[in-house]
């Protein structure tokens, strides 16, 4: 789980952080957090990073909280968003961007423990799902559970991590726009998406998945590709 912690403040940036860790490490939850001076900054990460949980000070110089969320919110909704301010004065606001929580400074250990019990206990982190049409009934399938998704013909085959495979009458431009361009799936040939999560390595032009299955890689996109694999593995460690 990755978790972005946003404000100008830098003693109210190590403190939240300290904290997040700390409880992370009793909830035994394995938690990498980011900090950010300001909003523009971290806007500028999500280019490259997908956090699941947003602690945002309101009040910062430049970009503030209420621009830097509506900016956030254009590209997901399914980032918890928590704001921190010394002051109640933009519950409208919070709650127009769908906060989760509203939290106060100056901020307690047992305050921060509450929202992150809520995120973790109440609301599952993991849920975006496609869905897709299967003998004429409508079917969600977890992004989290998708090894791979290969062309046939006008199909996709869309393989889970229970072995199971789905037929839905998709492009592969198709399913990446439905999983949101989601970080995890890449393209390493014609017709072929893979999951990072479940890729072992490339080696050669082949990539082994953690199920067992091979895949061919396009010997003209490898070296952009491994690039890819490197930057997400690194980022989602």
């Amino acid at each position: 789980m990755r978790v972005a912690v946003i404000d100008d403040e830098n003693i109210f940036r190590m403190q939240l952080k300290m904290m997040v860790e700390k409880l992370a490490k009793i909830k035994a939850v394995h938690i990498l957090v980011d900090e950010f001076s300001g909003g523009q900054e971290f806007i500028d990460a999500l280019s490259e990073k997908r956090y699941d949980i947003v602690f945002m000070d309101i009040y910062m110089p430049g970009m503030d909280g209420i621009e830097t969320a509506k900016t956030l919110r254009r590209r997901t909704e399914r980032t918890f968003l928590i704001f921190l301010t010394a002051s109640d004065g933009h519950y409208p606001d919070a709650f127009s961007l769908h906060a989760f929580d509203y939290v106060t400074k100056p901020f307690t250990m047992e305050r921060i423990d509450q929202v992150l019990t809520e995120i973790l206990e109440h609301t599952p982190l993991d849920t975006a799902f496609i869905k897709i049409s299967n003998a004429g009934k409508d079917e969600r399938v977890k992004l989290k559970n998708i090894v791979s998704v290969t062309t046939d013909g006008h199909y996709l085959e869309i393989k889970k991590d229970d072995g199971v495979i789905k037929r839905a009458r998709l492009t592969s431009g198709e399913f990446l726009e439905m999983t949101g361009s989601d970080k995890r799936f890449v393209i390493i040939n014609r017709g072929i998406i893979v999951n990072m999560d479940y890729l072992n390595l490339i080696e050669g032009t082949e990539a082994y998945m953690s199920d067992g299955s091979t895949y061919p890689v396009s010997t003209r996109k490898l070296p952009e590709l491994l690039q890819v694999v490197e930057e997400y593995k690194y980022n989602n460690q």
